[in-house]
């Protein structure tokens, strides 16, 4: 049985297989699928939504998150350990 995206968009699918493994990569890919940067787009149905969430909690749990996200206190700030 295929998947939502598998079904509707196979070249979803290829993208994210090309950036699998590789936190930065992967998050790009991912803010360019989510993002309109050509104002045309009506968004995605709501089970290739939940999908892709999916995905990218399981690519995050597995691989970690893009370095610019992921949190990193200030050794010489000692305020964030409250």
């Amino acid at each position: 049985m295929l998947s939502v995206l598998e079904k509707s968009f196979p070249h979803v699918i290829e993208r994210l297989q090309l950036a699998w493994g590789d936190p930065d990569a992967f998050d790009a890919m991912f803010s360019d699928l989510i993002l309109d940067k050509r104002g045309d787009r009506t968004g995605w149905p709501l089970d290739a939504w939940a999908e892709l969430n999916f995905l990218q909690s399981v690519h995050h749990l597995a691989y970690g998150v893009a370095k610019y996200r992921a949190f990193q206190p200030d050794p010489f700030d000692s305020n964030w350990l409250r």
